[in-house]
């Protein structure tokens, strides 16, 4: 009988910040990162952790989101800038997003309508698209961090590049924020209480976006409301 691995070694995946700083002192450091300069920045070992990252499936843990594969990374990426939020009554500023331009596009026409139906809020990025590369990274964080080195658990959240919403140029995933704050890290499951979560669900599909992972999805990935993939006219 195949045997999967388990868990990641803690001390290779929390190394992986070095790599980040390297990359950002480069400049590389976008959600356009390619995999040959994230490759350029990995010590050995490191490199065997995103080799075996590339290799999972998440069907061996229990998961059954689809395989995508790895599309290149798109040239017409938009850049999305200035995004503010508040927090603890202070004003932060969310990090540039890079969408693909139709789905930018698309975004901006759901928020006006979001605006007019809710004046002066707005519905804000807070992750688009995400290179392979980047996608490795992320998996890398929430393992690391979140989870304890533990497998099975990260890939409940987030998925292997090959199986992301969020690096599929074509189809991709926004995860979607407010200005309130809201999905926060210590309960992002709250999302699911605002208005901009409701208004969502009546009139996303309208623009093309769609919930992946509702509340007992039987995907087998944890609920996440503040995530909507953009898969065009049904």
């Amino acid at each position: 009988m195949k045997s999967y691995p388990t868990k990641f070694a803690l001390e290779v995946l929390r190394s992986f910040s070095d790599a980040t700083t390297q990359l950002k002192d480069q400049g590389l450091w976008t959600p356009a990162l390619t995999l040959e300069q994230l490759d350029s920045a990995l010590s050995p070992q490191q490199k065997q952790i995103v080799a075996q990252i590339l290799k999972l499936n998440p069907a061996d843990y229990g998961v059954t989101t689809h395989y995508i594969g790895m599309e290149p990374v798109p040239s017409d990426l938009a850049i999305v800038s200035g995004q503010q939020y508040m927090e603890d009554w202070d004003t932060q500023a969310l990090a540039d997003k890079y969408v693909p331009r139709p789905i930018y596009d698309a975004f901006v026409r759901m928020d006006q309508a979001f605006q007019a139906d809710h004046p002066n809020r707005r519905l804000l990025i807070e992750s688009g698209y995400r290179s392979p590369a980047w996608q490795i990274i992320t998996f890398v964080n929430w393992c690391a961090n979140a989870y304890e080195g533990d497998i099975a658990t990260t890939i409940r959240h987030a998925s292997p590049p090959a199986y992301s919403q969020h690096t599929i140029a074509s189809k991709t995933a926004l995860d979607i924020k407010n200005i309130d704050g809201s999905p926060d890290n210590e309960h992002p499951e709250n999302f699911k209480d605002t208005v901009e979560y409701r208004w969502l669900r009546e009139h996303a599909n309208e623009f093309g976006f769609y919930e992946s992972w509702p509340e007992g999805n039987t995907f087998g990935m944890r609920a996440e409301p503040w995530h909507w993939q953009y898969l065009g006219s049904k």
